[in-house]
């Protein structure tokens, strides 16, 4: 189910809900459509005082009354049926109209009406509404004794706990397993000690299912509000591994002398950093609060690609699993010195290559895995951009914010959470000022020159413009010249467009004595 912070959704459902009961009201002579129930959910979000985006349907009667109710339904939203899955058991998905969020999935009932509840997952997800009964004003203004609840869904709702409807629930389906981490994430429920057997006795068993499936869940896992709670139930649940399988050889590896934890742990107390440093307000925990508040109590300007903590928010699914996967190369590159200190030289880039195998094989957006992997390939850049006691070039930002472009800030907190999980609050909080005063240095650098000429973008000059003036044939001559030129104009070296074309035409002498075998002496 899509939850929406956006206030227009309620209403909309609520007007689909009402037109959708107006159906079956009409329809009251004339079963099985009369005996269409809301189920799964919407009830239970409802309930709950959630916002929703999406109505799950039941119809009795087989697969031709829930197409027949779909199409009754389309119709009357003025919008169309999309059929997903095959008989006997398809589903019928209409979106909500207009265009925006939000849509209604009908499904025949399995069986009668008590056995398709049964079969359902959770107690809280077997809980239905019959669509003659739905509220004027909106399932928010829903009574519950109007709810049917054969499963003690309402009792487990009250008491936050999430209960398998009967032991056999998580088998019948091994997704549930990772379905019972995800809904206790995002609604912050506590997993029924029995149920949570249940999930480690089906862990293995995900390895079975569709790949994009794991991937719908993990996706909305790591975009929960405390998705670094949901992380630790994955690991106590026996499904970390399972779901990110580079992780697991790191789980005894010593890291000493300058790391508290083993790599895995690590991992894992970075996890928790990171959800408290782009949480959007202060967290529960003392340390967790002092960190956030030392961060952000002091307003940050806009950044090339707007506020920080908005930008950070709306990456944060990226963030949050480079985060946790940002050390998978340290088991395979770790080297012990006769003292015992250990090192790990190249683990960035092989954890890059681990967290690409891992996230392609869950069939995640590609340009997701990419932004994962190039967070983690470029992790240990913020702590390298400068020498020791000394302030960052302008050269050496340039070259930071060319090689991670709209991801800058986010390299920078995973820095922050990994230089935490690394020595621990009590050591780093009293440095913090510092610490964050040198990622906003990062964050919040500006080109110098902003003389461009019409058209240009960020560039005085193009690959065109530069062909043009030097006489170079397209090629990678062009291309290191053009990113000379670009480093000379971002750090001020170079403000006009005569001198870039100067600065282009030395280069390129530089270029063509290179490939001749004669002297590189051009000075810039």
């Amino acid at each position: 189910m899509t939850h929406a912070g956006d206030r227009s959704v309620p209403r909309t459902i609520d007007r689909v809900l009402a037109q959708l009961a107006a159906l079956v009201r009409g329809a009251a002579a004339c079963e099985p459509l009369a005996g269409a129930v809301i189920v799964g959910g919407a009830v239970r979000d409802a309930l709950l005082g959630r916002d929703a985006a999406e109505i799950d349907v039941a119809v009795p009667g087989g697969a031709g009354e829930a197409q027949r109710f779909a199409a009754l339904a389309a119709s009357a939203l003025s919008t169309r049926v999309v059929a997903i899955g095959r008989e006997p058991w398809p589903l019928y998905r209409v979106p909500f109209p207009g265009g925006g969020p939000g849509q209604v999935d009908i499904v025949p009932m399995q069986g009668s009406r008590d056995e398709d509840l049964a079969r359902r997952d959770f107690t809280v997800n077997a809980l239905a509404l019959p669509l003659v009964d739905a509220p004027a004003a909106g399932l928010r203004a829903l009574d519950r004794t109007l709810v049917l609840d054969n499963h003690g869904g309402l009792s487990d709702l009250d008491r936050r706990v999430l209960r398998a409807t009967a032991p056999s629930a998580l088998a019948a389906d091994p997704i549930r397993a990772l379905r019972a981490v995800r809904l206790a994430t995002e609604l912050d429920f506590t997993i029924e000690v029995s149920t949570l057997d249940a999930v480690r006795a089906e862990a293995g068993s995900l390895a079975t299912v569709a790949g994009e499936r794991v991937g719908a869940e993990l996706l909305r896992l790591f975009a929960a509000p405390d998705a670094a709670r949901g992380v630790r139930l994955l690991e106590a649940s026996a499904l970390l591994e399972v779901c990110f399988p580079g992780l697991a050889a790191g789980r005894d590896v010593e890291q000493w002398p300058v790391h508290r934890f083993r790599v895995l742990e690590h991992q894992l107390v970075a996890s928790e950093w990171i959800d408290a440093l782009i949480a959007p307000q202060p967290p529960g925990d003392v340390e967790h609060a002092r960190a956030w508040h030392g961060l952000w109590d002091e307003p940050w300007p806009a950044t090339r690609w707007g506020a920080p903590h908005e930008h950070l928010w709306r990456h944060r699914v990226a963030l949050r699993m480079a985060t946790l996967l940002h050390d998978a190369g340290k088991p395979s590159t770790r080297s012990v010195e006769p003292d015992g200190r250990t090192h790990f030289f190249g683990h960035a880039e092989r954890g890059a290559a681990i967290a690409r195998a891992d996230l392609a094989r869950w069939r995640l957006p590609g340009a997701l895995i990419d932004r994962i992997a190039l967070l983690i390939e470029q992790h240990l850049r913020p702590g390298q951009v400068r020498s020791p006691g000394e302030p960052p070039t302008a050269k050496a930002l340039h070259r930071f914010h060319r090689a991670l472009g709209d991801a800058t800030p986010d390299v920078c907190w995973l820095f922050l959470a990994d230089s935490l999980a690394t020595v621990g609050a009590e050591a780093l909080l009293p440095r913090w000022p510092a610490y964050v005063a040198h990622v906003r240095g990062i964050v919040g650098w500006q080109p110098a020159s902003d003389a461009r000429p019409p058209g240009a973008g960020e560039r005085l000059l193009d690959g065109h413009a530069l062909i043009a003036a030097t006489g170079l044939a397209p090629g990678p001559a062009v291309g290191r010249v053009l990113i000379a030129v670009d480093e000379a104009t971002a750090t001020g070296e170079v403000r006009t467009l005569d001198e870039a074309l100067a600065l282009a035409r030395r280069l390129a002498a530089v270029e063509r004595a290179r490939s001749s075998g004669g002297p590189p002496n051009a000075i810039r």
